[in-house]
């Protein structure tokens, strides 16, 4: 069975998930001290890092919605991280790595699969759907 092709706007959903999932982490063990020193409780959420091998094979960080790094033309640029790259992104604990995008397209493939629904055909209406409401509202 050949691999199916993805669109970008379905690698973006990934981005879009696992963004909602980084930003859910939280430690109860660090101290919160505000303006002038004054404690204001304990524990801190905060945005987990994803840690993902760039077109040079180099490792590089990221904490917002998608990584800023060498895009396809060679500019340096917020960028998705495509059909190549995808699968080098995750999340490090300690000696251990979840593959956090890789996990997500898994579980979306599941889904169409189980559901007989298609993500990419989904993504298209509602890209469709959007210009139509923005024209409307001109």
């Amino acid at each position: 069975m050949a691999k199916k092709k993805r669109t970008l706007a379905f690698f973006n959903l990934l981005h879009d998930l696992e963004h909602t999932i980084g930003s859910e982490c939280y430690n109860g063990n660090i101290q919160n001290f505000g303006p002038g020193g004054v404690r204001e409780g304990e524990g801190r959420s905060f945005r987990y890092p994803v840690t993902f091998t760039n077109k040079k094979g180099m490792k590089e960080k990221y904490r917002g919605k998608l990584p800023r790094t060498e895009s396809t033309s060679g500019e340096i640029a917020q960028c998705v991280l495509g059909e190549e790259r995808y699968q080098s992104a995750y999340y490090a604990f300690g000696a251990n790595n979840l593959h956090i995008l890789r996990a997500l397209d898994l579980c979306l493939k599941s889904m169409e699969q189980r559901f007989g629904i298609n993500f990419d055909e989904l993504l298209a209406e509602e890209k469709i759907k959007n210009a139509a409401s923005k024209l409307a509202k001109k």
